[in-house]
């Protein structure tokens, strides 16, 4: 699920929400992210990078603030429960009779990232080849690519497209 999605889960749960509610290591939210994300307990999340996701979900109009900037609060709109309510029926891309191959080599020290990645490729029905080699046959939604941007995950991800198959020839050998 993407990360925006998540947080406006959030704050739709919570009823409202300060910018500051998710960054203090003792609250059970600022736990979940760095699950999430795959960072230690130690983390401190990003503030403006919470903070850009946030005003993107203005601007599109699903959750707005209220109050002064350094203090504000963040409500959902209708339109952002709108968008939720899609986002749980959430039609998966159908196949289109492409082959694809998504390849990862993801560092040990962000084993929940790749956690997350191999939940990600069953969710779509990809299926493994090996480890960090999975096949599908439908393409990727555009959430898979922003959500291995924020998670700093694109320069690890390697996707082969194939549309013509065949077997190699005896002539080629």
């Amino acid at each position: 699920m993407e990360l925006r999605t998540l947080i406006l889960q959030k704050i739709e749960e919570l009823g409202e929400v300060v910018l500051d509610g998710f960054f203090p290591a003792k609250y059970p939210e600022a736990r979940m992210w760095r699950q999430l994300l795959g960072t230690g307990h130690s983390y401190k999340f990003s503030k403006p990078t919470f903070s850009s996701i946030l005003s993107q979900l203005r601007q599109e109009g699903f959750a707005e603030r209220m109050g002064p900037k350094a203090k504000s609060k963040w409500h959902i709109t209708a339109k952002g429960k709108e968008f939720l309510g899609r986002q749980n029926v959430s039609a998966k891309p159908k196949k289109d009779g492409i082959t694809r191959i998504v390849a990862f080599d993801i560092p040990e020290k962000h084993r929940k990232k790749r956690r997350w990645i191999r939940e990600e490729l069953l969710d779509l029905e990809y299926y493994p080849l090996q480890k960090s080699v999975w096949i599908g046959f439908s393409p990727l939604p555009e959430s898979f690519f922003a959500d291995s941007d924020l998670l700093s995950l694109r320069e690890h991800i390697h996707i082969f497209s194939i549309d013509k198959k065949g077997t190699l020839d005896k002539k080629l050998r």
